[in-house]
């Protein structure tokens, strides 16, 4: 199998499902538990979400969740389908970006005058709970960075206001913290949570849109969001996932998540000021999270769950640090353990004792669709095992 073969195929599964599906957080879009007295019971919600997180058996069917659309994993397949433009030049993909922009564009956050959009799904986690298409930073700013690649495409300006009405959600309600040198930009409005991956979301599109309209008010904000999370990088090249008490984990693909934002940002500003800072980031991350085969380990001390995540962030992270062979390696042990050659997905998680092959669009095969766009830029007849 070469790798335009195995992009294809997954491809052809994602447009048979018309981009719609279910993800790991949804369970609470449960028709049947919205209708028992326990989803008015914080506790019940966190419960409920969780046991269709980790559940290798699907429930979601019997329990009436409907699958939908989600704007983050639709970004993903946008950004996707553009490299398969570049490459091949050939305008379906172009269109099929279109299509999904306009389903995005559906979406947005009726409150607000900006453009801005959220999470498909009602959301419970420790530190807030969030109704559905609430606004928030990753999917917002994972938009943005698909319309800006439609932009640099098309030039068309719906693109970069859409863009732009984004950045100003994050300056108006995602903005925790402001100082000379730095700044910390939060995950959703009126919540406190410093998230690191979150903070570097939201830089790595100031950045972008500095490179585009030269406004110094992006580029400052980018350099100093990244001054803030730099500052909170471990003398060992680590970062926690955030500052509250219970976010206190390093794990594989929130690690991708920060060295690739940096590296970024460092481009797009024109910069070489935390070279030091992804050096013994990503050597920590080439050491910790991958063993010698390259199988990802969840955590530096801990090898499972194996997460579709991890592979595809992984990916992504050794393309742009230009580790291909250990993206080949990486790959390669992907399509072993987590593809069904039948059914032509991603598995979401293996554990140690049994594998979860539950189907998730954006957590699984938009991810992957994204990262191997990448991969196929390289050497579009590589062969894999």
């Amino acid at each position: 199998m070469k790798v335009n073969e195995l992009i294809n195929l997954l491809i052809a599964e994602v447009e048979a499902s018309n981009y719609s599906g279910w993800d790991i957080f949804d369970g609470l879009n449960s028709k049947l538990f919205q209708k028992t007295p326990l989803y008015h019971s914080r506790i019940a919600r966190l419960l409920w979400i969780q046991l269709f997180k980790i559940s290798p058996i699907n429930f979601r069917f019997l329990t009436m969740v409907p699958k939908g659309y989600n704007a983050k994993g639709l970004a993903l397949l946008i950004r996707g389908y553009i490299n398969m433009y570049k490459i091949f030049n050939k305008s379906e993909y172009l269109h099929k970006a279109y299509h999904l922009a306009d389903i995005i564009i559906s979406q947005r956050s009726k409150s607000r005058s900006y453009f801005c959009v959220g999470y498909n799904f009602h959301w419970e986690a420790k530190a807030f709970s969030v109704l559905p298409f609430t606004p928030n930073m990753i999917v917002s700013s994972f938009v943005a960075q698909a319309f800006l690649d439609l932009y640099e495409i098309d030039n068309k300006s719906c693109w970069l206001n859409y863009s732009l009405g984004i950045a100003h959600f994050i300056e108006k309600e995602l903005l925790l913290d402001r100082r000379d040198n730095e700044i910390c930009f939060g995950y959703i409005p009126d919540e406190p949570a410093r998230v690191h991956n979150v903070n570097l979301m939201g830089s790595r599109l100031m950045a972008r849109l500095f490179s585009i309209t030269k406004k110094e008010e992006f580029r400052s904000y980018a350099k100093r969001a990244v001054n803030y999370s730099c500052n909170f990088q471990k003398q060992d090249g680590s970062w926690d996932y955030g500052e509250m008490a219970h976010h206190k984990w390093v794990d594989n693909f929130h690690t991708g998540f920060n060295l690739v934002a940096i590296n970024e940002v460092q481009n797009f500003i024109n910069t070489k000021k935390w070279m030091g800072n992804l050096k013994i980031g990503l050597d920590f991350h080439l050491k910790y999270h991958f063993q010698k085969d390259m199988t990802p380990k969840y955590f530096e001390n801990k090898i499972y769950p194996i997460d579709i995540h991890n592979f595809s962030q992984g990916l992504e992270t050794l393309f742009i640090f230009g580790y291909l062979d250990k993206a080949m390696l990486l790959l390669e042990k992907c399509i072993e353990l987590m593809f069904d050659r039948n059914k032509h997905y991603f598995y979401y998680q293996q554990n140690k004792y049994f594998t979860n092959k539950n189907n998730y669009i954006r957590w699984g095969q938009s991810w992957m669709f994204y990262a191997l766009s990448l991969l196929i830029t390289t050497d579009k007849n590589n062969d894999l095992k």
